[in-house]
């Protein structure tokens, strides 16, 4: 009973240090904010840090069970993540487009990960825009809740990402236009 309390209480403690600041805000009944503004800019946020081996090992043990899947030893963790928010880029664009979109960021996403020993994964919420498009794609996982409340705790930006690299360092960014910084991140030597 103790270890599993001890696991429970390392767990909460690793998701918080991910969550780092949450500033949870209702969806509902809000008008999505689809410029580049500076509103939207104020969105966009950024968090790193670097987990202990305990607190690394438990994560993985976390993230198979909700992405159901092993993750290799050795390799990083890039999980990109989509949900309702007010502030969403991808709501103002075409049909058409958006679905380019998804093929580029699954093309793109696929390619950093090969290029940088990681594998990557695409989590989207229930009520995610564009979620017809992504309950069709085999690519994308439907969230069982615990990306939206313990991973990506903040519902300001529609998208972000999360990778967690074999050493324990991580960086969470929230923003729709990321690949640059998830490049720059993999391609860091710890």
């Amino acid at each position: 009973m103790i270890k599993i309390a001890q696991k429970g209480i390392l767990l909460l403690s690793i998701i918080s240090i991910i969550s780092c600041g949450t500033n949870k805000i209702s969806t509902e009944n809000t008008k999505v904010n689809t410029a580049p503004n500076s509103k939207y800019k104020n969105t966009i946020k950024a968090y790193s840090g670097t987990l202990s081996i305990s607190e690394y090992k438990e994560l993985i043990k976390k993230l198979e069970i909700e992405l159901k899947t092993a993750i290799p030893e050795n390799t990083s963790i890039l999980v990109n993540f989509n949900q309702k928010a007010p502030n969403c880029i991808a709501v103002g664009l075409s049909e058409g487009t958006n679905h380019q979109v998804i093929i580029n960021r699954l093309r793109i996403s696929e390619r950093m990960s090969s290029d940088n020993n990681a594998v990557d994964f695409f989590v989207y919420t229930k009520d995610a825009y564009l979620n017809e498009a992504y309950q069709v794609n085999p690519a994308f996982t439907l969230d069982s809740g615990f990306f939206y409340n313990e991973v990506f705790p903040e519902h300001q930006n529609c998208a972000g990402f999360l990778i967690i690299k074999p050493n324990g360092a991580f960086y969470k960014y929230y923003g729709e236009d990321y690949f640059t910084e998830v490049k720059k991140f993999l391609e860091k030597i710890e």
